[in-house]
Order: structure tokens, then C-alpha cells, then sequence
């Protein structure tokens, strides 16, 4: 090693030339700190950077819905069959904002009993304790109206979930599916309904994303919504089947989850009980009244099936001859 002139000033030519070149990355890396540091604080002098707002996600589904509120909820339409009729309510509405909290009118879920879980927040692991929620509120509302418990059913279960697959699937919110099966279509094959005598099977739809996707909200959307509040209180039901699933019945609304609630009796059916209309015109609870929900004698399902092949055969015919 040298002490020379020239090997002093190459020395000190190399080390200007590093630091040169280090400069540029530390003064960046300084930057991502401050940046990084400012947050929603005050900031050094000259600081122009502003807090990213928060976004929260109402589903913890992959492909929920994201805002800045994620809240919606729509009631679907409500359902009501015996062996002698069967009427339809398919009108839909939306679910009040405020439904995940106890309202204080009369209509709101049950004071009275505590039911665990009521505001927790649907998700593929928890079904079973969303649907225990919710079947703990809908007897909540029953206990307060003077009603006996529903008792949970299998084989109603089995029509409600395979009612929630295919209304996420296949993205309707009708009580019949896409290929014209209807709530009696759908639980016959499960064995629940008698081949004769005076059974009821009825079903109440709803869905909601965010905070009006609890069981809570799901069960104060149906109580604000005259047919829906009338399964909930009609004295002839005995069992429910309950399912729910993630994911949305429309294509204009994306993530949240499916409620599918299926009633039924196997015997005892009050015949001449009517759903009232959404707009609440019967002013009873449904078991009464002069409802104007749309009716059908059931040859219901029969007629109806039997229509539907003669004029797939006359429309075959009206092929050929074009032929």
C-alpha cells in the first residue's frame, strides 16, 4: 500500500464515485418509509400523500361484493301449497337498512328470546350455525305470537338446499326454477309429502350481502314483508327445513348468501288460509283474509304439467307440417 499522492487521490475518486451511485437507492428507500409512515398522521413539511380510504368486503367468499358499505338485502317471494290449492306471492322488495339491528316495532324479531349467533356473518364454514340462528328466530317470533316451536326436518332441508344450489347455479329468485318446478315439484321426492290427505309445504326466499346478510336482517326482512311473515306465524306448520348458501340468485348483484326456508305439515293444513299481497291489503297474518296473492287448484302441478306437454305436441306439429 502506497502513501503517494496519486494513490491518496485515486483512493478518494473511488469512494466519491460510490457514494455517488449509492445515493439515488438510499434517498428512494428513504421515500417508501415516509410514505409508508405518513399513514393518517400529520406528515413532515411538504407531505401531499392522503390516507387510503378503507374498502371492506361483505362476503369472505372469493368474488363478494366489494364497497365502501356492502350492505343489500332482497326478499324473494313467498310460497304456499296444499292438496287443494297452492298461491304464489313473486313479488320481491328490498330488505330494510336498518334490519341487523332489534327494530322496536311490533314487526321486528322477537325481544323475548336470546337466540346465539343472530348477527354473525354467513360464510361456507358456519352454515350450520347460521341456519341454527335462524331457526332459533323464526321460533322467536312464533313463541311471541302464542305459535309451537317448528320442529328442523330432513328431508325438507334436502328441497331447501337443493333449492339454494340452483338458485346460485342458475341465478333466479322465483319459487320455480328455470325448468318449472315448483315447492311441491321440489319436495315430493324427498318423501315428505303424503300420497293423500291434508298436507301444506310453503317456502320463504330471501338474500342479503353485508350486514343485512345475518340471520337477524334475513328474519326482520321477512317479518316487514306481509307473505313471508305469514309462513313465519301460520299455525298449521309444524316442521322447516333451512339452507343457505353463498354466492347471489341475479346477475346484477354479485357474492352475499341465499336463504331458502322450506315449511310444512304432513297433516292439519288450513285450506283456507290465503297469503296476503306485499302490499299488505289482507291486513291479517295470512290465515285469513281475502288475500290477492295468485292461486291455483292444484291440479296445480298436474294441470299445469299436462299444458305444458300439449303444447310441446302441437308445437312438434306445427314443425313437421313446416316441413
Amino acid at each position: 500500500m502506497t502513501d503517494d499522492h496519486r494513490g491518496m487521490e485515486g483512493s478518494k475518486n473511488r469512494i466519491h464515485t460510490l457514494i455517488r451511485a449509492a445515493a439515488p437507492t438510499a434517498l428512494l428507500v428513504a421515500g417508501v418509509v415516509a410514505v409508508a409512515g405518513c399513514g393518517g398522521g400529520s406528515g413532515g413539511a411538504g407531505s401531499s400523500a392522503n390516507p387510503v380510504a378503507p374498502v371492506t368486503k361483505s362476503s369472505s367468499t372469493p368474488g363478494g361484493v366489494v364497497s365502501a358499505e356492502g350492505t343489500l338485502g332482497l326478499v324473494g317471494p313467498a310460497g304456499r301449497a296444499t292438496a287443494k290449492s297452492q298461491q304464489f306471492e313473486d313479488k320481491t322488495g328490498k330488505i330494510p337498512p336498518g334490519s341487523n339491528h332489534k327494530p322496536k316495532h311490533a314487526n321486528g324479531v322477537a325481544g323475548t328470546v336470546q337466540c346465539d349467533n343472530s348477527d354473525v356473518t354467513p360464510s361456507d364454514s358456519n352454515q350450520d350455525v347460521v341456519n341454527a340462528a335462524i331457526l332459533c328466530l323464526v321460533n322467536g317470533e312464533r313463541s311471541d305470537a302464542g305459535l309451537p316451536a317448528l320442529a328442523s326436518n330432513d328431508p325438507l332441508a334436502k328441497a331447501a338446499t337443493g333449492m339454494c344450489g340452483r338458485m346460485v347455479a342458475e341465478h333466479f329468485f322465483s319459487h320455480e326454477t328455470p325448468d318449472g318446478k315448483n315447492v311441491v315439484d321440489r319436495v315430493e321426492p324427498t318423501g315428505y309429502i303424503p300420497s293423500s290427505g291434508d298436507w301444506v309445504v310453503g317456502e320463504n326466499l330471501a338474500w342479503g350481502s353485508g350486514a343485512l346478510s345475518t340471520p337477524q336482517a334475513i328474519v326482520n326482512g321477512w317479518m316487514n314483508s306481509p307473505g313471508h311473515k305469514a309462513n313465519i306465524l301460520a299455525t298449521d306448520y309444524k316442521d322447516v327445513g333451512l339452507a343457505a348458501c353463498q354466492g347471489s340468485p341475479t346477475t346484477t348483484q354479485n357474492g352475499g348468501t341465499v336463504y331458502v326456508n322450506d315449511f310444512g305439515a304432513k297433516s292439519g293444513a288450513d285450506v283456507n288460509a290465503k297469503l296476503p299481497a306485499e302490499d299488505g291489503s289482507t291486513g291479517d297474518s295470512g290465515n285469513s283474509g281475502n288475500g290477492t296473492a295468485a292461486t291455483a287448484t292444484v291440479a296445480g302441478t298436474k294441470t299445469a304439467k299436462a299444458k305444458a306437454k300439449h303444447k310441446a305436441k302441437k308445437k312438434r306439429r306445427k314443425h313437421r307440417k313446416g316441413h
